[in-house]
């Protein structure tokens, strides 16, 4: 960690972005003892909320949730500043410059933590290209509360939907559109669902289950074509994998093609970004004074940023013990989560180094996926299989697990492994 010693008691800890982590560097500031100011701004209207329900209660629902009650950030002594946007940053001064009608002009801080999270990735017209298509277009995204309730509202007056995108925001939103009583078809470029982000076999299981509830899927095929009657879109047309051209009743389209992180404002002031803010193991950038947590933040010896809740809030407690000059948290073991047609698929590691995969039923409607890298596991997929996940995230983080043959063997029950019996390979 570069040149940082313990903030001070009249030290100010400014954050810029209201998700997760930004939220959590400021609770576990005030939970370790910082006496300072802490000042929050956030470019979004409201108070900040929890994302994840976006594609799934608050989509079904028209409800949002927020992260902390409204009393939290009066009783930590939380300054708020919503409707707000940094415009630069002054690292030689240590000042932001904003533009708000409620926020001062200039800011001075002490340490500056960048959680400005990620942008849905831009989908332009597959005939014109050029601009990216909108709300204008008939076409959505789903990345924060507005873009869900108009999500929301489309789909109640919509007969058909078509989802651009197989991964886990465009599976989620099938099955929520299911449940709100629209066709829906997704179209995936990739050979497969999930492509970049799951094994094969969970692909295959999530597959059959949107299959199993009226989901059209078109793998391998390509977006050619909006059609429309009017202003308003009548169908798409796509080409098959098979080379064929068919085309799609659709009312409304969602681009659901993953997301770029928000690192304009980092790469403006000259720190040093790539697929991200690039950080230390403490989540600190080049400037010893700005951190960045999130899905923005990108570890300098990592190609990949990791988007969940689990690390924005383990993020946020590396910053929080790196400014506070205390032990860091014990490292994390990445895990996700997705709810779809009410079941729920649990995560825990990282699959993309595997070479092999174990399978094996668990109950009656359970699977669980066990991904091997050699002798070593690096990940479980779990579908409505909580103790082959509780399990499968335990022996990740204690580095010791049954070996592949031994789970190969479905009459294991996997409570019965000793870990004293078989030695796995510590992460």
């Amino acid at each position: 960690m570069q040149d940082w010693e313990a903030l001070g008691p009249d030290a100010t800890v400014v954050v810029v972005g209201g998700g997760h982590a930004g939220v959590g560097v400021l609770a576990q500031l005030r939970s370790q003892g910082f006496a300072g100011q802490l000042v929050l701004i956030s470019a979004e209207n409201g108070s900040p909320y929890h994302r994840p329900p976006l594609s799934k209660k608050a989509l079904l629902e028209g409800a949002s949730l927020s992260l902390r009650p409204e009393p939290w950030y009066e009783s930590n002594r939380v300054t708020c500043y919503t409707s707000a946007r940094v415009t630069g940053i002054d690292r030689a001064a240590r000042r932001v410059h904003l533009q708000s009608t409620s926020a001062p002009e200039v800011m001075a801080y002490d340490a500056l933590i960048l959680a400005t999270g990620a942008a849905p990735r831009a989908w332009t017209d597959p005939v014109k290209g050029g601009d990216a298509l909108g709300l204008v277009d008939g076409v959505h995204v789903l990345r924060d509360v507005e873009d869900a309730q108009a999500l929301r509202a489309a789909l109640l007056s919509s007969g058909h939907l078509v989802i651009v995108g197989g991964g886990y925001i465009g599976l989620e939103v099938a099955a929520t559109a299911r449940a709100l009583g629209c066709g829906v078809c997704i179209v995936e470029q990739a050979p497969r669902i999930l492509q970049r982000v799951a094994p094969q076999a969970t692909s295959q299981l999530l597959r059959q289950l949107h299959q199993s509830h009226g989901v059209q899927l078109f793998e391998g095929a390509q977006v050619v074509a909006l059609q429309r009657e009017g202003q308003k879109i009548s169908s798409v047309r796509i080409q098959t994998a098979e080379g064929e051209l068919c085309d799609l009743q659709a009312d409304l389209v969602l681009a659901g093609i993953g997301a770029v992180p928000r690192d304009d404002l980092a790469k403006a002031c000259g720190l040093e970004v790539g697929n991200g803010i690039v950080v230390n193991a403490q989540c600190q950038t080049q400037d010893p004074a700005i951190w960045a947590v999130g899905d923005v933040a990108r570890h300098r010896d990592q190609s990949i940023r990791i988007e969940s809740v689990g690390n924005a809030n383990h993020q946020a407690a590396l910053v929080a013990a790196a400014l506070m000059a205390r032990p860091e948290p014990l490292p994390l073991v990445p895990w996700f989560w997705s709810d779809q047609y009410g079941g729920r698929l649990q995560i825990a590691g990282l699959w993309q180094t595997a070479d092999r995969w174990v399978e094996r039923q668990e109950g009656a409607q359970g699977r669980s996926i066990w991904s091997y890298q050699g002798p070593r596991l690096v990940a479980v997929d779990a579908w409505q299989a909580p103790v082959a996940y509780a399990l499968g995230k335990k022996w990740l983080e204690t580095g010791q697990y049954p070996p592949a043959e031994w789970l190969a063997h479905q009459d294991q029950n996997l409570k019965d492994w000793v870990p004293q019996a078989a030695s796995g390979v510590a992460l």
